[in-house]
């Protein structure tokens, strides 16, 4: 039987069309879009390389994702608010982060080996605004060794009105401070093997 031209039936096929183009060129269009704001609100952004995966991923406490090393994903003490910093692996290798945990506010920033942290830079400050320190961290790493097991050599920190920087050995026991307390008073120690101060000069 003959159908006027305007039986539903042409019109649906006639409006899946339209539509059909018109997502298409929608598409198009955003695939390239580059676009300028003055202000944005987010609550993650990921910056992926061309395959998609992340290199850097701007968070905040609620969505940042748990680290990867080795290919693998642990477990955070806590979540912080920041950067991430990925290699061209997927791992995890740095980052900024700003976080409460157990009474305090930290401020950390990190750069790491693929196993274990390298360099950290950090402040920390009880709630109460009555302890306080800021410090650099320098560790050797351990290679082929498991995640986390790098060795804690260098720590130049002021704690409470207290400066110092200590020196580790390999086994990451304490043998050299040198230190100004919070009087000003100047002192150096040596350590032995087993934690016992050898000789302090002032």
């Amino acid at each position: 039987m003959f159908k006027s031209p305007n039986s539903p039936n042409r019109f649906l096929v006639i409006y899946s069309c339209i539509t059909t183009v018109g997502l298409a060129m929608m598409l198009m269009a955003f695939k390239n879009v580059k676009e300028s704001f003055d202000e944005i609100s987010v609550k993650r952004i990921n910056i992926v390389d061309e395959k998609g995966n992340n290199r850097i991923v701007i968070s905040n406490e609620e969505r940042t994702p748990p680290p990867m090393v080795g290919g693998k994903t642990f477990k955070r003490r806590f979540n912080p608010a920041g950067f991430i910093f990925y290699d061209e692996s997927g791992n995890e290798c740095g980052g900024l982060a700003m976080a409460k945990s157990e009474g305090s506010g930290f401020r950390v920033m990190a750069f790491d080996y693929d196993n274990n942290d390298a360099i950290g830079i950090i402040t920390q400050e009880d709630l109460a605004g009555k302890n306080f320190s800021a410090g650099l961290m320098v560790n050797d790493k351990k290679p082929g060794a498991p995640v986390g097991s790098g060795v804690n050599r260098i720590n130049l920190n002021t704690t409470n009105g207290v400066a110092g920087l200590q020196i580790n050995g390999p086994d990451g026991k304490v043998r050299l401070r040198v230190m100004v307390d919070s009087l000003g008073t100047p002192y150096m120690e040596t350590v032995d093997a087993n934690g016992k101060i050898v000789k302090k000069v002032i």
